[in-house]
C-alpha cells in the first residue's frame, strides 16, 4: 500500500498585479494557515518520504512549511514544473512516475487540476480549499497502477475546519 497527500498551495497574494502568476507569493492568511496546517499534520504518524511541489512561488512556500514541519523526520522536498498545471491528468502522471521505493508521497500544486484529481479518488467536495490536505491510501505496491479503483480516501483537512464559531 502507498499514501498520497494532496496539498493544494494555501492563499497566495494578488498584491502586485504586474506580478506573473507562476511568481505570486503567499498573503498573510495563506502563511498563517501554511504554518498551521504543517503544525497539525505533523501529528501523523505516517510522514511523506518525498513532496514535489509545483515550481510557482506560492505552492513552493507552501511545501517549504510543510517539509519544516516535518523535522526531524527526513523528507526530500523537489519542485516539478509539471505540476503547474490545471490538468488532474497531468499531475496523475507525475505521480505514476515516482520510484516505488517511495511509499509516502506528498503532492503540492494548484486548482483546478486538484479538484478533479482528489474527485476522481472518491473525495465529494466542490472545491479544494486553498491549503486543505487530502490523504488517499492507495492499494497497490507500484505508483503506475494509481488510479480511482485503486485509491481511498483516509483523511481530509482544511484550514477553517477548527475555526470557533464567533460569539453573537
Amino acid at each position: 500500500m502507498k499514501l498520497l497527500f494532496v496539498v493544494r498551495h494555501a492563499k497566495s497574494s494578488w498584491d502586485n498585479p504586474d506580478l506573473d502568476d507562476h511568481d505570486r507569493p503567499l498573503n498573510e492568511r495563506g502563511l498563517k494557515n501554511a504554518e498551521e496546517m504543517a503544525k497539525r499534520f505533523g501529528a501523523w504518524l505516517a510522514m511523506p518520504q518525498r513532496i514535489l511541489s509545483s515550481t510557482a512561488e506560492r505552492a513552493f512556500q507552501t511545501a517549504q512549511f510543510f517539509e519544516q514541519g516535518l523535522h526531524p523526520h527526513p523528507t526530500e522536498l523537489a519542485t516539478t514544473v509539471g505540476l503547474y498545471t490545471d490538468s488532474a491528468h497531468e499531475v496523475a502522471e507525475i505521480i505514476q512516475s515516482v520510484s516505488d521505493e517511495i511509499d509516502r508521497l506528498m503532492v503540492v500544486c494548484h486548482n483546478p487540476a486538484i479538484n478533479e484529481l482528489v474527485g476522481r479518488f472518491g473525495l465529494k467536495i466542490e472545491n479544494m480549499p486553498t491549503c486543505g490536505v487530502a490523504v488517499f491510501a492507495i492499494h497497490t505496491d507500484q505508483w503506475k497502477n494509481l488510479g480511482p479503483e485503486t485509491s481511498e480516501v483516509i483523511f481530509f483537512d482544511y484550514p477553517k475546519r477548527l475555526m470557533k464559531p464567533e460569539k453573537s
